[in-house]
């Protein structure tokens, strides 16, 4: 008969705990809302710039850049605090540090895809509204 010849230590993969994978899971679910809530943000953003403009036209000043400031950057930064929260966790609960990563990677490109896709369903399509007509007092 044979003798199997083993190669070192069997390798691990994975979670390093169970807990660790649960902490993970449940931040990228309560994630899901948060991306959501980021994404109507800017899209409520975009229409207060849209529906504003003419009239501040007709005042002599602008609204540009409303949509920016007031949706882009909290929607940025949501991205940065998924990606950060959620890197943590899975970077320090995985056996190895770049499958965390791409689980973290991965996790908030679903909740920002889901968050637009909750965000052009609610809104007939549309994710931002583009500025046109004019204010007639």
């Amino acid at each position: 008969m044979r003798e199997r010849v083993l190669q070192g230590p069997p390798t691990q993969h994975g979670w390093k705990s169970t807990r660790s994978a649960v902490l993970f899971w449940v931040l990228a679910v309560v994630g899901l809302p948060i991306m959501a809530g980021a994404w109507l943000w800017l899209s409520l953003a975009s229409l207060e710039e849209a529906t504003e403009q003419p009239k501040a036209v007709a005042a002599g000043t602008t609204m540009a850049g409303t949509t920016l400031l007031v949706g882009g950057i909290p929607l940025a930064l949501t991205h940065v605090l998924g990606l950060v929260v959620l890197g943590a966790v899975a970077v320090k609960g995985r056996r190895h540090r770049w499958t965390g990563m791409i689980a973290t990677l991965v996790a908030v490109a679903v909740a920002s895809a889901a968050g637009i896709a909750f965000v052009l369903i609610l809104n007939g399509g549309q994710l931002l509204t583009s500025v046109s007509g004019s204010y007639a007092p």
